[in-house]
């Protein structure tokens, strides 16, 4: 028993482990539910004491391991812009030839190092489509009891749009430390363009936040981006869930009063919700805060056919309580039917996760706050 893997942890080192912000309330709800304990405020400050107290078994361990490595794994994708004055310069020339991403991302005492040496490559030889994808290899320390070495995968996309008005930028994440690390690229490939006059010195890059919307605007934004997807690459079935609370700001009416004071956060599970009176009666869109929506649909692309559940969500206005949440969107289920080419789900996530990029942008236009 020497290896600290087959160690469980206990006190700190727990402590440490189910803090995880990866690890969400509902994680440890549905696990202490499983021994038969009900919380009223299952928040973490309640169970993690409990669960500290009582121990952890293997297979809870286990479970809950999997499920860090289930999230992390998962891609989730952010889009913003930025708008462009380099008129014809393409976007690769446009990449300065001093650009280092080890040096971009070196800090003291991360936990991470890039493996290789990435670079931008034009898609389907556009070089005004290029993307640059990158894999890290992270450190994983957690007090005595556990060293793991993990690797994470990332990309960051630049696409210009249509007209050469303004550049599309998106990254993909896995990890956190992914997630940071794109946001550095991005960072210092626009400073690089500022200073090259590629684009003005006080041009802002724009992105999809939780406060650029009213509640009723909001709810037209994820309502339309969802439902509105026709094609055979991305066909809307149904919305799964949604996730809500009411305005406190806002005296509520009486027929949704029984909210006041009393709900922080509600997560409607069901078919058809999208036909709920919550989302179909708009009298009441300006009282409600909607943060999340779970929706079905189908798809079919190179050979490759099957269904997917896509979270569409400005992640961190619940748990974090940011009312600047960034949107992002996230595959949870995927289910294939076909799959001639034999390309690996995490592709097939990512090209799902692409094929609503434009949409984002042209909605968040649409229908955010002058």
């Amino acid at each position: 028993m020497s290896n600290k893997k087959f160690i469980l942890p206990y006190g700190d080192a727990l402590k440490d482990f189910l803090t995880l912000s990866i690890l969400s309330q509902a994680d440890l709800k549905n696990l202490l539910r499983k021994r038969g304990v009900f919380f009223a405020e299952a928040d973490k400050i309640n169970t993690i004491p409990l669960c500290i107290k009582t121990g952890i078994a293997p297979s809870e361990l286990d479970e809950l391991k999997e499920k860090v490595k289930t999230k992390e794994d998962n891609p989730k994708q952010q889009t913003q812009s930025i708008e462009w004055s380099g008129d014809e310069t393409t976007l690769l020339s446009a990449i300065q030839d001093d650009l280092d991403i080890h040096d971009i991302t070196n800090e003291p005492f991360k936990n991470y190092n890039i493996i290789g040496t990435p670079s931008f490559k034009p898609i389907a030889n556009n070089p005004n489509n290029i993307e640059l994808e990158f894999t890290i290899e992270r450190h994983d320390l957690t007090k005595s009891w556990d060293k793991n070495t993990t690797q994470h995968t990332g990309k960051v996309s630049f696409k210009k749009s249509s007209g050469n008005k303004s550049v599309n930028m998106s990254f993909t994440h896995t990890s956190k430390e992914t997630k940071i690390v794109a946001s550095k690229i991005i960072k210092a490939v626009v400073k690089g363009m500022k200073s090259d006059g590629l684009v003005q010195p006080e041009t802002q890059i724009v992105k999809i936040r939780f406060n650029d919307f009213d509640n009723a605007s909001r709810i037209k934004f994820l309502k339309k981006l969802s439902q509105n997807q026709k094609s055979n690459s991305l066909y809307f079935l149904d919305t799964k869930d949604i996730g809500f609370k009411p305005d406190n700001s806002m005296q509520l009416p009486d027929e949704i009063s029984w909210m006041e004071d009393k709900i922080n956060n509600l997560i409607i599970q069901g078919q058809d919700l999208h036909s709920t009176f919550f989302v179909k009666d708009q009298q009441y869109h300006p009282f409600l805060q909607v943060y999340r929506l779970d929706t079905d649909f189908s798809f079919e692309f190179d050979g490759v056919v099957g269904e997917c559940r896509l979270s569409l969500e400005f992640s961190g206005f619940i748990v974090q309580r940011k009312n600047n949440a960034e949107f992002q969107i996230n595959v949870t289920k995927l289910r294939i039917t076909e799959n001639e080419s034999g390309v690996s789900h995490n592709k097939i996530k990512e090209r799902l996760l692409s094929s609503l990029e434009s949409d984002k942008l042209l909605l968040h236009q649409k229908y955010k706050l002058p």
